[in-house]
């Protein structure tokens, strides 16, 4: 069994002259990031490697993610996350070595929460009902992928264990 984590960066802001790819989080969404990754210690939500885009917002929501799961973990940031198709974005996660067991997948939406729809055959249904309205910023999926090798992920295949939802299941402090 693998652990597949999907989330979606945390809530960026959109400043005047501030191209797409460099936008940075708000406050709200530096928050939320810490208080998810805080969340992920406490649920034992351990990726031994992370795949990250480049975009800043990305890049930050891992930042404050790892301030609590610590910085040792791998991380690869491609260039080809940042405007992935879902398609796209499966195709990374079957290159991934299958000496990790437990990967994060830190990308944008649409395509999260389309992977996450792709990937997704079991679960709770509350949670699969959930998984079909929304995956708004700061959204994690954690899926159980019954495999031997990423290489192996196919759709429908995995179980999806949690969906943990900012506002729902957790939501961080503004800190002055």
């Amino acid at each position: 069994m693998r652990q597949l984590y999907i989330l979606r960066h945390a809530q960026a802001a959109s400043p005047q002259g501030v191209d797409d790819k460099h936008r940075p989080l708000t406050r709200q969404g530096l928050a939320d990031a810490r208080a998810l990754g805080q969340l992920m210690d406490r649920m034992e939500f351990k990726p031994d490697y992370i795949l990250c885009s480049p975009a800043r917002r990305t890049r930050q929501t891992l930042a404050k993610i790892q301030e609590t799961l610590g910085p040792d973990t791998p991380v690869g940031y491609a260039s080809g996350l940042y405007f992935a198709t879902t398609g796209q974005l499966y195709d990374h996660i079957k290159r991934v070595d299958s000496k990790y067991r437990n990967i994060m997948l830190v990308s944008h939406n649409p395509s999260v929460h389309g992977l996450a729809r792709f990937l997704t055959g079991l679960g709770p249904p509350d949670l699969l009902m959930l998984l079909e309205l929304d995956y708004r910023e700061c959204t994690m999926a954690a899926l159980d992928c019954p495999i031997d090798s990423w290489a192996s992920l196919l759709p429908a295949q995995c179980d999806l264990k949690n969906l943990l939802i900012p506002g729902k299941d957790f939501r961080g402090e503004i800190v002055d």
